[in-house]
């Protein structure tokens, strides 16, 4: 199981825009820098990852096997908050979607702390899932001229309709996203303190070492003493023999 996310990555000789992703997978977090958020550096990022997959609805992810992607929950429901803030038929529509995804939470929480009761979840959630369907066909049919952004928002998310339920085939599946982002924040407020990297060897530095940092902080870990560890082996030329103990359990 996975979660994938990225977010902006500035750099100074790149007249491109560059892109931070991270790969939280267990107690492993691994970052990396690239010049594309396309399909192709998805790829690059997953690498030969097969497991389940959680990210956001982003069209990057589109060729990962659909019966082992998760849409995040969260991120839906911040889009269903911004239709519900508009006029009309379309606020109407974005007002329910948003009451049936407070409902796939609270449902799926009762769940977590009653896990016993697995043919009730499952009838509550196919429930919420026709509700969920016949509400996006709802906003499809809207008039795409008055409420053009509904209208295609409802219309993309309706193709990807089953990626919203795929936690329900294994109970380890999470509804959001939020491993991937907050192994991310770190870095978010780094690059606010430190602005932009400089050169080739900065833009190979930050991932390198935000992967042993992150990873460090997963398995319960000093990032400090991990460094300092490393990097004594490093300085006084020995082989660097350190290794994380990726059979212990997430901190």
């Amino acid at each position: 199981m996975a979660n994938a996310d990225e977010t902006r990555h500035s750099h100074k000789q790149s007249t491109h825009a560059c892109w931070m992703r991270v790969l939280v997978s267990g107690s492993f977090c691994f970052f990396l820098t690239q010049f594309s958020r396309g399909k192709q550096a998805a790829r690059l990022l997953l690498g030969a990852f097969s497991g389940y997959l959680v990210t956001d609805h982003y069209s990057a992810y589109n060729d990962y096997p659909r019966d082992r992607h998760q849409l995040c929950w969260a991120h839906l429901l911040r889009h269903f908050l911004k239709i519900s803030e508009r006029r009309g038929q379309a606020g109407a529509i974005g007002k329910r979607l948003l009451l049936i995804g407070h409902a796939v939470f609270r449902t799926h929480h009762r769940f977590a702390n009653d896990p016993d009761n697995i043919t009730i979840y499952h009838r509550r959630m196919q429930r919420l899932r026709r509700s969920f369907r016949d509400t996006l066909e709802k906003g499809k049919q809207l008039n795409p001229v008055i409420a053009q952004h509904t209208h295609t928002q409802c219309a993309y998310l309706l193709k990807d309709e089953d990626l919203c339920w795929t936690f329900l085939k294994d109970p380890i599946i999470p509804l959001t996203n939020n491993r991937a982002e907050s192994a991310l924040r770190p870095y978010v407020i780094w690059r606010k303190l430190s602005f932009a990297t400089q050169s080739l060897q900065g833009l190979l530095f930050r991932p390198m070492i935000l992967t042993v940092t992150t990873t460090a902080r997963q398995l319960g870990m000093s990032s400090l003493e991990t460094l300092r560890e490393i990097s004594e082996q490093g300085l006084s030329r020995k082989k660097i023999t350190f290794r994380f103990p990726f059979d212990r359990r997430i901190a």
